[in-house]
């Protein structure tokens, strides 16, 4: 199509020339291949000029459409917006209300990866006026979705998900569309922000497949990543290690700079879990280098985040402290997810920092703050993790009978929402209680029920290397060593 494009151009057919370049684009798109299909829609803009004045209207909007949905592929905001406000003024101008609203649309869901929800708001709710006023539902549920992340993006979730799942429900009753696949992406990531694996699993294994079919490449990313963290958390490593390598590949085909600032902390995370720390300051290390660059705030925080407890694993206090306080820099730089990123996830790293510092009161308060946050959110994992944390301080100021308490809080945070890389530890923490208690038999047994949850996740991990590594770590040989006494 792209030797057509240039054939037809050097003969003065501009109109087909163009119409080889969108085909030569669209097909790059297929194939994932976003840097090539925007040079071709370029090369395009560039001859449009040269169409009949009747046509040059129509053209000039397609191709906005499309190169602007390759600029954002690319992570090329700034060049996103720009495309899609020209597609915006010229479908203005022209009365196209259906492009208007593709264009009200596609800004809105450019301001979320800028992380501007305010404007992100205020175009999704006017592309869901306009698309209501012209009787198109596909638009409208796609403004409706866009609109629900606005909210789940400021901690607004219950309103989110209630806008999510209503796109979804009259999403089904239609042809597939990205509206049905960005609906199950963004529902699924939300099941998995509250440790519901199962209901996670469903919908981002059907993201990826209706994804996949309709050649959405930004949306199979993402999903795919998602689905990697999510089969992560539920023990099953190899799967997820392979799930996100292969959103790491392919976002270096695509230049998706989103993903390849978070998969890396995300194969960290599963390292660190395993005892592999040198792997997971590496990675996370590269993440925070990647997404430093490419001003992905989230994956940033979350890089440093993740540094802080490997630092702390490994009794390196002042990298940890570093690592904590350039995350909550990244934070007074934009107000995006903190809900979960800063109120969630820096409150846990932080507890654990100052407990390993034997500093109880800051590490007392950054656990209550995150038994606070995860309470009112309704995320069970963080809830058993601020348990576990206040059942660690409480037994190094000596009490007992509430670090019990604590560690049974926990368990029962879990017993509906299997978290299997986090129950193994509470198991183990409450082994360790009973057994400083002089409580033999029942410390066994809590050795026992987390010595076989390591098993089912050691079944899990193909890699020689990294099985032994975990079976081997410090915390799981006490555990072993526990449930073989007799």
């Amino acid at each position: 199509a792209a030797q057509l494009a240039m054939h037809f151009e050097r003969g003065r057919d501009f109109p087909r020339a163009i119409q080889y370049l969108i085909q030569a684009g669209d097909n790059a798109i297929k194939i994932y291949a976003n840097a090539e299909a925007e040079r071709h829609y370029s090369q395009a803009l560039g001859l449009v000029e040269k169409l009949p004045a009747a046509e040059q209207t129509e053209t000039y909007l397609a191709l906005y459409r499309k190169r602007g949905r390759a600029n954002l592929a690319l992570t090329r905001r700034e060049q996103a917006e720009d495309d899609f406000k020209r597609m915006l003024d010229l479908a203005r101008a022209a009365g196209a209300t259906a492009a208007e609203c593709v264009a009200l649309n596609a800004l809105a869901d450019t301001f979320f990866y800028s992380h501007r929800l305010k404007e992100m708001r205020a175009f999704a709710r006017e592309a869901m006026q306009v698309a209501h006023g012209v009787g198109n539902e596909n638009l409208r549920i796609e403004a409706m979705v866009l609109l629900g992340m606005t909210y789940t993006g400021s901690g607004e979730l219950a309103e989110g998900i209630r806008l999510l799942d209503e796109a979804i429900l009259t999403a089904r009753s239609l042809d597939p569309s990205s509206a049905l696949v960005r609906g199950l992406i963004y529902r699924g990531i939300m099941h998995f922000f509250q440790t519901e694996y199962d209901r996670a699993e469903i919908l981002l294994t059907e993201g990826v497949k209706l994804a996949s079919e309709l050649r959405d490449g930004l949306m199979l990313l993402h999903s795919r990543f998602f689905l990697g963290l999510n089969l992560g958390n539920q023990g099953r490593i190899s799967e997820a290690l392979a799930t996100l390598r292969e959103a790491m590949e392919m976002a270096q085909r695509d230049g998706d700079h989103i993903i390849l600032g978070r998969v890396p902390n995300s194969i960290g995370w599963i390292h660190r879990e395993l005892g592999d720390f040198d792997q997971a300051i590496a990675y996370d290390q590269e993440s925070a280098e990647i997404a430093g660059k490419y001003h992905i705030t989230e994956a940033e925080a979350n890089s440093l985040i993740n540094l802080s407890y490997d630092h702390t694993e490994r009794h390196e206090s002042e990298q940890a402290l570093a690592a904590l306080r350039d995350a909550e820099a990244v934070f007074a730089r934009e107000q995006w997810n903190h809900w979960r990123f800063h109120h969630i996830r820096f409150h846990a790293g932080a507890a654990e920092h100052w407990l390993a510092q034997r500093d109880f009161d800051r590490a007392s308060e950054h656990g209550r703050k995150l038994l606070e946050n995860a309470t009112h959110h309704e995320v069970p994992k963080y809830i058993a993790v601020a348990h576990k944390l206040l059942a660690e301080v409480a037994v190094a100021r000596g009490n007992f009978s509430e670090a019990e308490a604590e560690l049974n809080a926990a368990l029962a945070a879990l017993d509906t929402h299997a978290a299997p890389l986090l129950s193994w530890r509470v198991y183990a923490a409450l082994g360790r209680l009973r057994s400083q208690l002089g409580h033999d038999q029942r410390a066994r047994e809590a050795f026992v029920q987390a010595g076989a949850i390591i098993g089912e996740i050691a079944a899990e991990v193909s890699d020689e290397r990294l099985r032994s590594v975990f079976l081997n770590s410090e915390a799981v040989l006490e555990v072993l060593e526990g449930a073989s006494r007799a």
